[in-house]
C-alpha cells in the first residue's frame, strides 16, 4: 500500500514539474513583430480605420543588438478588423503588449461610434497594456506622426514615451494613459482631456512636439487649450510640478523687463465652501519658483524689490488660471477641472442634488482663486551682472 501512495506521489510531482517549468503559450519572439506605436485614421468617405503600426525588431550584429523600425498599414471597417489585415502585409501576427503610444487623429474624433469603438477596443483586449499614451494628433492624419524620420534613427513611440516621462520639465501637456480616459468618461463631475502631437520641421529635420489639449465632453471633442492655458489647468488640478514663469516688470525698471523663473515646487487645494444653497470653489495656489533669468540690473537683496516680484508672479498666476477657468466654463461647458467630483466627496447629500443638472451649475459656478508665490532663490548670484557703463 505504501508502495502505491509512493508511486503515485511520484507521478504528481513528475507532471507538476513538467507544468509548472514551462511556459503553455510560449512564443520565440523573432516570431512575432513587437508594436511600438499606432496610430488611427479615419476615411469618412469609404467609412474605413486606417491604421498605421511602427513596429520595432532586434537584430544581433557583428556587436551590438540593434534596433530597426518598420512601418505597417492596413485599414477595415473597425480596428480589430484593421490589426488582422495588417498581417498580411507583415507577415507575421503583432505583438502588442509592448506598445507605448496611440495617436488618433481628429477626423475619428469627430466620429463618435468609430472613436467609441477604438477606445472599448483597446481597453478590452488583453494585449494591450491599460498604461499606454494617448494622443491626438495636431497633424490633419494621425499617421504623419510615427512617420517622422528622427535624428539618430530614434524610434518614434519610444521618443514619445521618453517625454511623457520628463512631463515636469515642461508643463505644457497632460499626460494621458488609457486607463485615466476611460475613467473619466465613465465618471459624473469630471471630463477627460487628451494631449496634442505634432510633427514639424525644424532646422531641416522633423520633430515631433506635445504642446496643448484637446477638451472633450463625454466623447465629444469641444475644444483646445494652449500651452499657457495648459499649464494653468496642470496648476488647477495640482498637476504642475515644474516649467518656467515670466512676468513683465515696469516699477522697478526704467522700461518692461521681463523676468524668468523657474517653477520647482507647487500645492493646489481645492475646498468647495456651500453657504446658503450656493456652491464656491476655492483654489488656493502654492508656488514655489527660483529667479532664472534677469535683463537688467537689480538688486536681489533688497526684500521690498523681492516682495515686488512675488505679488507681480502672483498677479500673473491668477490671472492666467481665471482665465483659463472662464474660457472653459462659457466656451466649452466641461469640468475637466473635476470640481463635480471634488463637490461629491465633501457634500454627497447637496450633489445627489445637482448631478442631474451639473452642466448648467458648473457654467455659472462662483470660483475664488487665491495664490502664494515664494521666491526661494536666485540660481548663483544675488545680484545682476555689472555691466560697465
Amino acid at each position: 500500500m505504501k508502495k502505491e501512495i509512493i508511486g503515485v506521489l511520484i507521478i504528481i510531482m513528475i507532471l507538476n514539474i513538467t507544468v509548472l517549468t514551462s511556459c503553455w503559450n510560449y512564443v520565440e519572439i523573432n516570431d512575432k513583430r513587437i508594436v511600438s506605436g499606432a496610430a488611427v485614421d479615419y476615411d469618412e468617405k469609404n467609412d474605413k480605420i486606417i491604421l498605421t503600426v511602427e513596429t520595432v525588431t532586434n537584430r544581433l550584429g557583428k556587436e551590438t543588438e540593434r534596433t530597426k523600425q518598420e512601418i505597417f498599414y492596413s485599414e477595415g471597417s473597425t480596428i480589430f478588423e484593421a490589426i488582422r489585415n495588417i498581417i498580411e502585409k507583415s507577415g507575421q501576427k503583432l505583438f502588442w503588449s509592448h506598445a507605448k503610444v496611440m495617436v488618433l487623429s481628429k477626423s475619428l474624433l469627430k466620429n463618435k461610434n468609430k472613436f467609441l469603438g477604438v477606445i472599448d477596443f483597446m481597453d478590452r483586449d488583453v494585449e494591450l497594456r491599460d498604461n499606454i499614451w494617448l494622443f491626438v494628433s495636431r497633424n490633419k492624419e494621425a499617421r504623419e506622426i510615427l512617420e517622422a524620420n528622427l535624428q539618430l534613427d530614434k524610434i518614434v513611440a519610444y521618443h514619445l514615451e521618453d517625454m511623457m516621462e520628463n512631463k515636469k520639465s515642461v508643463s505644457k501637456f497632460h499626460a494621458v494613459p488609457l486607463w485615466e480616459f476611460v475613467d473619466k468618461l465613465a465618471i459624473k463631475g469630471i471630463s477627460p482631456v487628451l494631449p496634442l502631437v505634432s510633427k514639424i520641421t525644424y532646422n531641416n529635420r522633423d520633430v515631433v512636439e506635445v504642446f496643448g489639449t484637446v477638451v472633450f465632453k463625454k466623447l465629444e471633442s469641444v475644444g483646445f487649450l494652449n500651452g499657457i492655458e495648459t499649464k494653468s489647468f496642470l496648476l488647477v488640478i495640482n498637476e504642475l510640478k515644474g516649467g518656467t514663469l515670466v512676468i513683465q516688470e515696469d516699477k522697478l525698471f526704467d522700461k518692461p523687463i521681463k523676468i524668468a523663473m523657474e517653477i520647482f515646487d507647487n500645492k493646489t487645494k481645492i475646498t468647495p465652501v456651500y453657504s446658503d444653497e450656493k456652491l464656491t470653489m476655492n483654489i488656493d495656489v502654492k508656488t514655489k519658483v527660483n529667479i532664472n533669468e534677469i535683463g537688467a540690473k537689480i538688486d536681489l537683496t533688497d526684500e521690498k524689490k523681492i516682495k515686488r516680484l512675488q505679488e507681480k508672479g502672483e498677479q500673473v498666476i491668477k490671472n492666467d488660471i481665471q482665465n483659463v477657468i472662464k474660457k472653459v466654463q462659457k466656451e466649452y461647458r466641461s469640468d475637466i477641472f473635476g470640481f463635480g467630483t471634488i463637490i461629491e466627496r465633501k457634500f454627497p447629500k447637496q450633489w445627489k442634488k445637482i448631478r442631474d443638472k451639473w452642466d448648467e451649475y458648473f457654467l455659472n459656478l462662483n470660483i475664488k482663486v487665491n495664490v502664494d508665490l515664494s521666491i526661494k532663490g536666485t540660481a548663483l548670484r544675488l545680484k545682476s551682472i555689472d555691466v560697465e557703463d
